[in-house]
């Protein structure tokens, strides 16, 4: 975690100085380092996987569940990354239609969650 920290730093520091001479390397040094920092979280994410791969065993036939909560924390993570990355780099309003595709795509992937908790409503009542 430090390493990253000290990465994140270093990258701006390293973007600060070169913004006076040339704006357009300090944007291509943040996204060089935010590239790295986005490799090292996937290697982490190879824990997290292996983790989950053993509560699926656990869960069972509920295991679409999990799969969905995945899918939706990935989705949030992917476009908060790209919306900030576009921000940083001046570009809001691609931020705020990523961020906005964002919370339609998690929308729209809870659909089937919603579905299944009205069917059980609908069994309840007969």
């Amino acid at each position: 975690m430090l390493q990253i920290c000290i990465l994140g730093v270093a990258g701006i520091f390293a973007a600060l100085i070169i913004k006076k001479d040339k704006p357009e390397y300090a944007s291509l040094i943040i996204l060089v380092v935010s590239f790295f920092i986005a490799i090292r979280v996937l290697g982490i994410l190879e824990n997290v996987i292996r983790e989950i791969e053993d509560w699926k065993t656990i869960l069972g036939s509920h295991s679409a569940y999990l799969n969905l909560l995945l899918k939706l924390i990935g989705i949030t993570y992917i476009c908060d990354f790209a919306a900030n990355l576009c921000k940083d780099s001046g570009y809001s309003a691609l931020g705020n239609h990523i961020e906005l595709f964002g919370k339609i795509a998690v929308m729209a992937a809870g659909f089937p969650v919603i579905r299944i908790m009205v069917d059980m409503l609908e069994e309840m009542m007969r």
